[in-house]
């Protein structure tokens, strides 16, 4: 190999070097070359060309590499993943064209004071996507680092893998004979991120050295330090950390292959369980040839009886279309394509206005103070006032009930609470939502319906302002990631969460079967559905926030939604408490309604405990040493007249 020019990176390249690019301006150099900012003259688009080393394009292998690399580019095409634009030769040396990345790295990341885990995660996964993506085209990086990891801060500061120049491609995949450049026990990439099985023999080492090396990377993102040895766990080094953060950096940084996460998309799994808001990602498959032909087998069975099914119902539609029409079912099925338009099931909801309301009382039970109001609805001593509009509403059994109404597929309620001044607020309610019964009026729709998905069943609680502004906690059934939604004015958005959990069967007897299920029982039990136990807050610093669950089962859904001091002005007026219900049954239980005013000039605890002892002690001390003193003088006076005594010492 021969030898690296020194001053050969820093000489000044001509402008016109590349015919079609204007070279701008030198961002970045490296043992292979360096990268040039340059301008795309056809498109006039900032794009980045990385060339070879001038003396590095006389040695073969070098060559090889980067033609390796442009390969590995050409193969990738993900949002988290440096794409490529053109490739070339000039007189003297080779080039790459890539996406110009306007942004720091991770390593300038990593650096600065202030960490934000939540951010990092996030991050994290970002790169774990990337990599998940490449390993599923069959293409393993090998030389992951902070340097190799870009930000790209117009696309709002997301990850961007870059530099596969030291590359490997699965047996599968077209390339390797064209690119096998590693060598049999050759140690390449950079050694502190390098797997041990890396350093003693790269071409062997599979995509679990890539994992390693997201071990590493996460691990000193974590800590400041890169693990040597025996290391700490991340939640030692760093106190605060969450400690599931221990076992997941640990499994990645095994010494043997087989006891690390089996693949980058186990590891993404046990990520997305520490980062609220999380997408779950999807796996890219690739299918074999008897995969694809048994697809198609089944894509032709499922048209055929689609097909049929349609002609079908062609057939009954021809006989009923006279009932339908007498029935109405011309106007439903019409205002049922209205709404064939994507909507979210909160704006769905809010659609419903309150002038056609039907007002009601329910029971209740209300605790006010001069500082606290709380309601709980459905049981209690008090009589609420409620609005519904859309379906009718019923309370049976403490619940209240949306049941099923063939005609109005929306309901909607407000809770008229009189008194709503404060500062700090939480709505707590436990939710369930289940799909309407299935009549052979739905069924026959449904039927008709067979190239467009039904919509899921909906159940939401609400904090609703004026003008239509509002904050929902939506939840659309089983299995069903849940939901929160707004739209105050200029802010609006949707944030995903965590599933709502699944029915448990019940549980088997020590040495009993497990019975098998009969498909000709008309009536087979399944695991019954339980209410899931949500909740809204919103503190005295406008940060609102959502639970799931109670007591040690709690767990926060989402990344805080910050509204500010001010927050009770982004809903128009001080929210009213609500729920809605959208094609299901919803029952709703346990509805707690609690709004408080924050003490003046303390405003750093949301609930001040050591507050409240103090008033009350005075409230009560107070008057009692204001009324006391003031009788007691008086009974003196009265018993002077009793100075007759004297009188008596005469009498003797």
């Amino acid at each position: 190999m021969s030898s690296i020019d020194p001053t050969a990176i820093s000489r000044t390249r001509s402008p016109d070097l590349i015919s079609g690019y204007r070279l701008e301006k030198l961002v970045g150099t490296g043992g292979m070359g360096e990268v040039h900012k340059a301008t795309q003259l056809s498109l006039g688009r900032t794009v980045a060309v990385k060339l070879l080393n001038a003396e590095l394009a006389k040695d073969p292998s070098f060559i090889a590499r980067f033609q390796k690399e442009a390969a590995a580019l050409a193969a990738l095409s993900h949002p988290n993943v440096v794409s490529i634009v053109d490739k070339g030769k000039t007189d003297v040396t080779y080039y790459l064209v890539m996406e110009f990345v306007d942004g720091p790295s991770l390593r300038e990341l990593i650096r600065a004071p202030q960490f934000d885990v939540f951010g990092a995660l996030r991050r994290m996964l970002e790169i774990c996507r990337a990599i998940e993506y490449a390993h599923g085209r069959g293409v393993i990086h090998r030389d992951l680092k902070p340097e190799n990891i870009l930000l790209d801060q117009q696309a709002g500061g997301i990850a961007k893998v870059s530099d596969f120049g030291l590359a490997s491609f699965l047996e599968d995949a077209s390339p390797s004979s064209r690119y096998a450049l590693t060598s049999t026990h050759v140690s390449m990439g950079t050694l502190s991120y390098m797997a041990p099985e890396q350093r003693v023999d790269a071409k062997n080492a599979d995509a679990r050295a890539d994992i390693f090396s997201l071990g590493v990377i996460l691990y000193e993102w974590l800590t400041g330090e890169v693990p040597m040895g025996t290391f700490d766990p991340p939640s030692q080094r760093k106190p605060g950390l969450d400690r599931r953060l221990d076992a997941i950096v640990t499994r990645c940084l095994k010494p043997d292959p087989d006891d690390r996460y089996p693949s980058v998309t186990a590891l993404i799994a046990d990520l997305e369980l520490l980062v609220p808001g999380s997408l779950p990602s999807m796996l890219p498959v690739k299918l074999t040839r008897v995969q694809r032909i048994k697809a198609g087998v089944s894509k032709v069975v499922r048209f055929t009886a689609q097909a049929a099914a349609v002609l079908m119902v062609l057939a009954a539609s021809f006989v009923l279309g006279t009932a339908f029409y007498l029935s109405g079912e011309r106007e439903r099925r019409e205002r049922n394509d209205e709404r064939k338009t994507p909507r979210s099931p909160g704006a769905a909801i809010m659609e419903l206005t309150l002038k056609e309301k039907t007002k009601q009382s329910a029971p209740s039970d209300v605790q006010t103070s001069p500082a606290h109001r709380s309601l709980t609805l459905g049981e209690g001593p008090d009589a609420q006032s409620i609005l519904s509009t859309g379906r009718a509403v019923s309370f049976e059994d403490k619940s209240l009930v949306f049941p099923w109404q063939d005609d109005e597929p929306v309901g909607r309620v407000r809770v008229d609470v009189t008194n709503r001044d404060g500062d700090i607020l939480s709505l707590k309610a436990r939710l369930l939502a289940e799909a309407p019964p299935p009549t052979w009026d739905r069924r026959l729709g449904d039927m008709m319906k067979l190239y467009q998905p039904l919509p899921s069943p909906s159940v939401a609680m609400l904090l609703t302002g004026t003008s239509g502004r509002y904050v929902a906690l939506v939840h659309n059934g089983v299995g069903e990631p849940l939901r929160l939604e707004w739209d105050l004015g200029e802010r609006r958005g949707t944030m995903l969460g965590m599933e709502a959990p699944k029915p448990k069967a019940d549980p088997v007897a020590p040495g009993a079967e497990s019975p098998k299920a009969d498909p000709t029982a008309p009536d087979a039990e399944s695991p019954k559905v339980e209410p899931v136990a949500l909740e809204l807050t919103v503190d005295a610093e406008g940060r609102l926030e959502a639970f799931m669950g109670t007591g040690k089962a709690r767990r926060v859904l989402f990344e805080p939604l910050v509204l500010g001091t001010g927050w009770v002005e982004q809903f128009g007026d001080a929210p009213f408490p609500g729920f809605g219900c959208l094609d299901a049954i919803c029952r709703i239980s346990g509805i707690t309604y609690v709004v408080k005013q924050s003490p003046p000039g303390g405003t750093t605890a949301p609930v001040p405990t050591p507050l409240p002892p103090p008033v009350k002690t005075v409230a009560v001390a107070v008057p009692a040493k204001a009324v006391v003193p003031k009788k007691a003088p008086p009974p003196p006076p009265k018993k002077q007249p009793a100075r007759p005594a004297p009188k008596n010492g005469k009498r003797r």
